[in-house]
């Protein structure tokens, strides 16, 4: 056969990988080797996460969920694997050292079978991407510059520390978020129970003594007897309420209302946007600092958040590179980062040091934004105690005004 007639032998490869907005896919394609398929997907925009000949490794996510996997869990095991790796213990052995010690008994199943996906032959990075979204994709990144580096130990000491950033990050927003709900559902279900149990009662006690009751009185009455008599209606419209905003949420729609509402309230804003400083200049860092190309960074970090102003944030940084600009270019364009950051990130980009730039605008951003929740909370805990104490204060008033009926009922 002429030479220009012969063909390399084709195979079907199914490939993950994270598309232009942020998603993460599945497929197959047909082509002579990895490569190809890595050059088709990057050409499309796409950020290869994982690419074999064996079907498991599109649909591991649906039959291979042994355990959930915490970011606590994955921190220690990361730094597990590194301190061993950097030690000259063998991964394999690493793992197994894992599952018999160091992890929760809950975790042990999860380490288990990464075990045995490197036993296998498997590379670490693409057991790391077997397990679907149990594990971050910043991970499997770092796993896999590491292994095509030779330097393992140290890049899954640095997920470990990217990790455990990112938790306690996580922990402080919730730990600010939990206090005003609580003092929310407490309120809420302290006024029911005075409008729902105690105010019949009273209502009953004033009817037999014969008070006059005050309007404040009857007020509360009514809402009391509505409340009781509709609470079946009041319950499904509840309920109708919450699918509706399900619905919306899906759409999109109300998705992007609350996104502006968290980016543009007064002092809301104000955490959302060092929240994102912090985590996108942290991620960015860890993955530039790991020999990352930039456009793979960005669409990695692009997956971090499902907010669309964040997403659209990104996807300008994206377009921007992609015609020949700079990232200092594309930063200057939004608004979602502060001048002071840009700044940074510039003279990052002309002494070649914008990781450690990076770094330090995300460690000024947490700081920043540990210093703004204690103020928000600080501020925030004597609002809520005034609202709620004069919502309880006003009830209170409205059951005790009839005693004054009651007393000139039995004077006369």
């Amino acid at each position: 056969m002429p030479a220009e007639l012969r063909t390399e032998p084709r195979a079907t490869f199914v490939f993950r990988a994270i598309d232009v907005d942020g998603r993460e896919t599945s497929g197959t394609m047909a082509a002579a080797n990895p490569e190809e398929v890595a050059r088709k997907l990057r050409s499309e925009g796409r950020t290869v996460l994982a690419i074999g000949r064996d079907e498991a490794i599109a649909s591991t996510q649906r039959t291979q969920r042994v355990a959930r996997a915490r970011r606590s869990d994955l921190a220690l095991l990361c730094r597990h694997l590194g301190t061993m790796t950097d030690a000259g213990v063998p991964i394999s052995e690493a793992l197994e050292a894992a599952s018999r010690e160091g992890v929760r008994p809950e975790f042990r199943p999860f380490v288990l079978a990464l075990a045995a996906d490197v036993e296998s032959g498997l590379p670490l990075s693409q057991a790391f991407s077997r397990r679907g979204r149990e594990v971050p994709s910043i991970v499997v990144a770092l796993t896999r510059a590491a292994e095509s580096t030779g330097q393992l130990g140290a890049m899954l000491l640095r997920a470990a520390e990217h990790l455990q950033r990112s938790e306690r990050l996580t922990r402080q927003l919730r730990a600010a978020a939990s206090y005003p709900i609580f003092m929310l559902g407490a309120g809420s279900v302290v006024v029911l129970g005075l409008l729902i149990f105690i105010l019949p009662r009273f209502a009953k006690i004033y009817a037999e003594r014969g008070a006059e009751l005050p309007v404040p009185t009857k007020i509360l009455l009514g809402i009391s007897n509505g409340v009781r008599e509709n609470g079946i209606s009041i319950g499904v419209a509840l309920a109708a309420l919450a699918a509706a905003l399900v619905v919306l949420a899906k759409s999109g729609a109300l998705a992007r209302t609350m996104d502006r509402v968290r980016f543009s309230a007064p002092i809301l804003g104000k955490l959302a946007r060092l929240a994102f400083v912090a985590i996108s200049c942290r991620t960015l860092a860890t993955l530039l600092a790991s020999g990352i190309h930039l456009l793979d960074a960005i669409a990695i970090c692009r997956g971090l958040s499902r907010s669309p102003r964040a997403e659209r944030f990104w996807n300008t940084l994206d377009a921007k590179l992609r015609d020949g600009g700079s990232l200092v270019d594309a930063l200057r364009e939004e608004t979602l980062l502060p001048s002071t950051v840009v700044s940074m990130v510039a003279a990052g980009e002309r002494t070649g040091r914008l990781p450690e730039v990076l770094a330090r605008a995300a460690d000024f951003a947490e700081q920043d934004l540990e210093t703004a929740l204690k103020q928000a909370t600080s501020l925030l805990e004597p609002v809520l105690v005034l609202v709620f104490g004069s919502i309880l204060g006003s009830v209170a008033i409205a059951l005790l005004l009839p005693l004054f009926s009651v007393a000139k009922v039995v004077a006369h």
